[in-house]
């Protein structure tokens, strides 16, 4: 947030003034419908996207016209004695990736949940139509399974909002402070400090401006005093374009995969033959490598993804490093400031909050949960951080910082989770692959691929689509990011952009070497059954299960660490200093 007038930072409302705010009705709620109303329009900071909001239709608007835009907007929120969610944002930041990164905050929950639902509606549909072995080859399995739950998903995605009852009441600038009435707007901008102090949560809208501007500082440092870093959401601004992006060129790479057998007919049947002519008569060996074989092959499909990939997954590595990067190098005597007589009051706000009461050794004694290492710490951070505002400086670098990791890992690190949200429509045309049978008569799929059934053909693909998905699908971006930062490490010329370039439909075909691992470990297993098939199969799985946990469980045991020790002692730093 940044001041709107001179004056009404002169004199700041003490954080434990509520009774006089609220007397005087100057603390408001509002929605996230009212706030994601016309694609967040509030976030546009124009005078054309004030008249919009306000519900004003006027070219050259009069100064009536402007006043009623600006009451109108104002009377969207409520007047209330505590928020659920206080969202900090730099106006710097444009208003589209503010609409996307609370879409996704509010609706991508709601939107997996519709379109599941729609998926598994339509599942229902076809089967009680057609039978279990009755789609086999149907063209209405890629539209109906996967392209339909995904226009669920990007609707629910952007309008969710429109469609829930009982929402999170929230605080945020533009609906909660009067923008036409230049008074009352001095008098909330002064309270400030009170409706920070007000909320159960923040959620900061990060950019690379966000930590420069003294306003959002302030913001951060009432919540710290009173809330604490673990009730401090950060959500990066480029998470949601990263991931829907993600999702789109997965998409784009679901129909290719689907394409490859009506245009090149019977190519996993060459590849089989080819397989068995090679081998002899040794059945299993051949099935495995032609399992192996056509999954590898079917990596091609991410081949034309590979360069909006590129560009999606440097952007992600180099915003999320300069975040962390700027916490860590964080100092409150940097930030900017529009209105250079907002500076000391704003500073000296700042320094208040975070000045030591003479309470260090209530604080020590109080402190049943920290060993006396960490009391000493602790005294001996207070004496060694005299200033009020070096004291905020490394709460930012250390506690707050540390929270932001536990919440949403290092540069490196993806939740398993979000890996496969991202991978979202390959895994709804795994069950299209399962019911249609590969694009062919079930009937004749089956004895084609060597099962006795349809139904044991369908039953071994959809285990081991689910292992795939599982166990093989989630490793691609994590992996991608390690390759993409190792090369950046060595600079940023051209050979370093060819070589990551390069990394792209790398990573996407490792992905795939450990999906033809399974299938093909997992087929001549059920075809021909053996003890030592079983414990190949048995093999891989633990394998592949230890590279998952390496990927996806440092940051569990980063966030452990974080949650006892390393919080524990910038709790030093910062707590002390908040004992009033």
């Amino acid at each position: 947030m940044v001041a709107f007038v001179g004056s009404s930072s002169q004199h700041l409302r003490s954080p434990n003034s509520f009774d006089e705010v609220h007397h005087f009705g100057l603390f408001r709620r509002s929605t996230p419908r009212q706030l994601l109303r016309r694609f967040g329009i509030v976030f546009k900071d124009t005078l054309e996207a004030l008249l919009a909001a306000g519900g004003v239709d006027a070219r050259i608007p009069t100064k009536d016209q402007v006043n009623v835009a600006g009451e109108s907007l104002f009377r969207t929120s409520a007047e209330t004695d505590v928020v659920d969610l206080f969202i900090g944002h730099s106006w710097n930041a444009g208003r589209w990736p503010k609409f996307l990164a609370l879409c996704m905050y509010f609706n991508l929950g709601m939107a997996i949940k519709y379109a599941c639902g729609t998926w598994l509606l339509m599942v229902v549909v076809l089967v009680a139509r057609s039978g279990i072995t009755g789609l086999g080859g149907s063209c209405l399995l890629l539209p109906c399974l996967v392209y339909l739950p995904m226009i669920v998903l990007l609707l629910v995605f952007l309008l969710g909002h429109q469609i829930v009852g009982e929402t999170p009441s929230l605080w945020v600038d533009k609906l909660c402070i009067h923008q036409t009435d230049p008074d009352l707007k001095a008098e909330q901008i002064a309270a400030l400090a009170v409706f920070v102090a007000r909320s159960q949560r923040m959620l900061i809208l990060w950019d690379d401006t966000y930590f420069e501007r003294l306003w959002c500082n302030l913001e951060l440092a009432t919540h710290a005093r009173f809330c604490g870093a673990e009730k401090v959401e950060v959500l990066p601004l480029w998470l949601a374009p990263w991931l829907l992006a993600s999702i789109l060129l997965d998409i784009l790479g679901v129909t290719l995969f689907f394409q490859l057998e009506p245009v090149f007919p019977k190519w996993s049947e060459a590849v089989t033959r080819y397989a068995a002519a090679m081998l002899g008569e040794t059945r299993g060996g051949s099935y495995f490598v032609a399992c192996f074989a056509v999954w590898l092959m079917s990596s091609i499909v991410y081949l034309p993804i590979s360069i909006p990939c590129f560009f999606s997954f440097r952007m992600k590595l180099r915003s999320h490093q300069l975040m962390l990067n700027q916490m860590a190098a964080f100092d409150v005597k940097n930030a900017k400031c529009s209105l250079p007589a907002d500076r000391e009051p704003i500073t000296q706000h700042v320094r208040e909050l975070f000045r030591d009461r003479d309470g260090r050794e209530e604080d020590a004694k109080g402190t049943g949960d920290v060993d006396a290492g960490e009391v000493c710490l602790q005294n001996y951070a207070v004496n060694y951080f005299p200033d009020p505002l070096q004291r905020f400086n490394v709460y930012v670098r250390g506690k707050l910082r540390d929270s932001v990791i536990a919440q949403i890992g290092d540069e490196l690190f993806v939740p398993w989770r979000t890996c496969l949200i991202a991978f979202l429509p390959m895994i709804l045309y795994s069950s299209a692959n399962v019911l249609g049978c590969d694009n062919a008569p079930c009937e004749i799929s089956f004895r084609l691929q060597g099962f006795r059934s349809a139904s044991e053909c369908m039953i071994t693909n959809a285990a081991a689509w689910v292992l795939c998905i599982t166990l093989a699908f989630p490793l691609t971006y994590p992996i991608l990011l390690r390759m993409l930062k190792l090369i950046f490490s060595f600079g940023d010329g051209v050979p370093q952009h060819v070589a990551a370039f390069l990394c792209c439909p790398l990573a996407f075909m490792y992905n795939y070497i450990c999906g033809g691992l399974i299938w093909a470990s997992l087929i001549p297993l059920v075809l021909q059954y053996s003890v030592n098939k079983l414990l190949f199969f048995l093999l891989v799985l633990v394998v592949l299960s230890v590279q998952l946990a390496w990927l996806f469980s440092g940051h569990i045991r980063q966030r452990n660490e974080m949650s006892c020790r390393c919080t524990k002692r910038y709790e030093a730093v910062s707590g002390n200093s908040h004992a009033t």
